[in-house]
């Protein structure tokens, strides 16, 4: 693997950055009683157990980060011997469980999309056969939904915490800090104290 530049290192902490500051607004939404029931009934569904191969195979072939429903599609549609099958379902990032797309190949489970940071290769996941999908006017579905619900791209389990990083991370960017050195900050304060609380 190639040394990082200093100029690389610093894009790359920016992109970061960005990245942890959509992922706290988009996980920041006021609970509902939906996603407490919707996550009981989730949790309820048997888990199989998926494994992710090395990022650089994944980007080789094509594949993109944070892209995991079109990289499944894709995977499908130029599978010559139509043994993919494209699933969705839940990744289990405790203690929220992440809307996620997945392939199986011969009861093989594979997670095809990059991410960026480092993450364990197998990871718990639930598929879920009450994902319905919609399709936008070029054909592409972009949005999921369960009972008729818009599904968000996560359920929480303790939706409060995840209003509080948001508030804390604003705070702290509203000072100065770029969003990369706030997300450590956050991430190591109530991301950690997150983490420890009671698992899915």
């Amino acid at each position: 693997m190639k040394q990082e530049t200093t100029a690389e290192g610093a894009l790359r902490k920016e992109e970061l950055g960005r990245i942890a500051l959509r992922e706290a607004e988009r996980l920041a939404f006021p609970p509902t009683e939906w996603e407490a029931n919707t996550l009981a009934a989730v949790l309820a569904l048997p888990r199989v157990t998926v494994t992710r191969p090395p990022e650089e195979h994944l980007l080789a072939a094509g594949m993109v980060p944070k892209d995991c429903h079109v990289n499944c599609s894709t995977q499908v549609a130029n599978d010559p011997d139509r043994l993919s099958r494209h699933v969705w379902g839940w990744w289990i990032y405790s203690p929220i469980v992440v809307l996620h797309s997945v392939v199986e190949v011969r009861g093989r489970w594979l997670c095809l999309t990059p991410q960026m940071k480092p993450l364990p290769s197998r990871f718990q996941f639930i598929p879920d056969a009450s994902i319905e999908w919609i399709d936008a006017n070029d054909g592409v579905a972009t949005d999921g939904f369960r009972g008729g619900v818009k599904l968000p791209d996560a359920l929480r389990r303790y939706p409060e915490h995840h209003l509080r990083m948001r508030d804390e991370l604003r705070a702290l960017m509203a000072s100065g800090m770029t969003a990369f050195d706030a997300w450590q900050i956050v991430d190591a304060k109530l991301g950690a104290e997150l983490m420890n609380r009671e698992p899915i």
